[in-house]
């Protein structure tokens, strides 16, 4: 037997326009997540050690130790405890806790006694993939759809004329974000004319820490035009309904 017919009124299925292209940039985007969460990893970490050099340099205190114990005391015994797995008793949870305490308080000695200022170049460093993170962020968000977006015109305009309204003001922000990355080549030339470095990363130009600014104004303006010509042609992509997160 075939399949019934669809119902009188019910949605039709959405077939996508320019499958390619909607395949290339759903891989790019995939690129961008990646690359995005490994920074903000990098950041993470480097922040994490930062902190933990400037607070344990000059801080030798048995009491740090003991609430890292109890700590490690709490992780064992409120861990998960797998099916088929017996449950650790009072005196292996004590030593794991212990050992993992020794082990912790070692690193930290050690990584305090071999860089005593602690790792001044990452708090630099940081600030300027912070800048990477926030760009990708917001391109990822651009392919998402889930950028900040002012909502109340759409109540306002009827609604055979609100496609078009939302195609223009695709429109607009495409030509603005075109305009932001023609200033950053701009930027980026002037600084590589200038020849600056990185404070505490003579590795690092201060252009080439900038490049994700075109970079992400120029993806931004792309997808930004791509979704007022869908839009405007309504072959635009179904709302999908995400929770706040």
């Amino acid at each position: 037997m075939s399949d019934a017919a669809p119902a009188a009124g019910a949605p039709t299925a959405w077939v996508p326009t320019y499958p390619r292209i909607r395949r290339l940039d759903a891989l790019w985007y995939q690129g961008e997540r990646a690359l995005c969460a490994a920074m903000f990893l990098v950041m993470a970490l480097l922040v994490f050690a930062s902190v933990v050099a400037e607070t344990f340099t000059t801080r030798r205190r048995w009491i740090d130790v003991a609430v890292l114990f109890a700590v490690c005391l709490l992780a064992t015994w409120t861990r998960a405890v797998k099916d088929g797995e017996r449950p650790r008793s009072a005196p292996v949870a004590v030593g794991v806790a212990a050992v993992a305490t020794a082990a912790l308080a070692g690193a930290v000695y050690l990584y305090t006694e071999a860089l005593p200022g602690g790792v001044i170049w990452a708090q630099k460093l940081t600030l300027h993939m912070m800048l990477w993170v926030s760009l990708l962020g917001a391109s990822i968000a651009t392919y998402e759809r889930s950028h900040l977006a002012l909502e109340m015109g759409e109540k306002l305009w009827p609604a055979q004329a609100l496609r078009f309204v939302k195609a223009a003001a695709h429109g607009v922000t495409s030509a603005f974000c075109l305009v932001c990355a023609v200033l950053a080549v701009h930027l980026i030339g002037k600084q590589h004319e200038e020849g600056l470095l990185v404070e505490a990363n003579r590795w690092l130009s201060v252009w080439q820490s900038f490049l994700i600014m075109p970079y992400a104004f120029a993806a931004m303006a792309v997808r930004f035009l791509a979704q007022a010509v869908t839009t405007v042609t309504g072959a635009e992509a179904p709302a999908e309904d995400r929770l706040p997160t």
